[in-house]
């Protein structure tokens, strides 16, 4: 594995957004699925180790979280439970527990969240590789997820700057659907909006559901 072939590559695509770094991408012998399966796995283990050493230095300075536990009046039992459960021991082993399953899923839900804008291209005429489209959204999708771990450390605006690191990632997606089925823009933009669209409807019913549980229970 060329590591500083990859880096070129990762870094060309997210500094030269357009449908020409794509086609150029596109043609590359190493365009494959396993190269995408590849990609999209190292960098789910680069941000699992920051996640978990994020949350290690979280859980040695958790002091602040018992403080705030005493502020809130809460019986001397249910402090002592939560102390239990945000004790460094329970929280290593949780965070390792996490990091070893988002290094499995991450894989998994990259190719069902692929499977999805390949269903939807092919569904309006676009005529593509699933391999190789997989490989163009993998060129963008590891270093983001990597810059996104990254981003972790930095309070508040870290936030803010995966959020749209997340839109700028939509853009890629859309330019690389455009090359590898030959779409229209508008065809195009619709796949990449269809689960956009899908997750926000979701949160929209959940808020609904919650807020009508509520009310309900308010009620009676």
């Amino acid at each position: 594995m060329d590591i500083s072939a990859i880096i070129q590559t990762w870094s060309k695509v997210l500094t030269q957004p357009g449908e020409a770094v794509f086609q150029e991408e596109k043609a590359r012998p190493n365009a494959t699925l396993l190269t995408a399966i590849i990609w999209v796995l190292v960098a789910a283990v680069i941000a699992g180790v920051l996640n978990l050493i994020r949350g290690m230095i979280f859980v040695t300075s958790s002091g602040g979280f018992e403080m705030m536990l005493r502020q809130m009046d809460l019986p001397p039992e249910v402090i002592q439970q939560f102390n239990m459960i945000m004790s460094p021991g329970m929280m290593t082993g949780l965070m390792g527990a996490q990091t070893i399953a988002s290094i499995i899923l991450s894989p998994i839900f990259f190719l069902i969240g692929v499977g999805i804008l390949h269903l939807v291209a092919s569904l309006l005429g676009g005529q593509g590789d699933f391999g190789r489209y997989a490989y163009l959204n993998a060129t963008f999708q590891a270093p983001i997820t990597i810059a996104s771990a990254i981003l972790g450390f930095v309070p508040f605006l870290g936030g803010c700057l995966s959020f749209l690191l997340a839109i700028y990632g939509i853009v890629l997606a859309y330019f690389a659907t455009k090359v590898n089925y030959g779409l229209t823009s508008g065809k195009a933009l619709v796949v990449v909006l269809v689960p956009v669209i899908l997750v926000f409807l979701v949160f929209i019913c959940m808020f609904l559901g919650l807020a009508g549980l509520l009310l309900s229970t308010g009620g009676s």
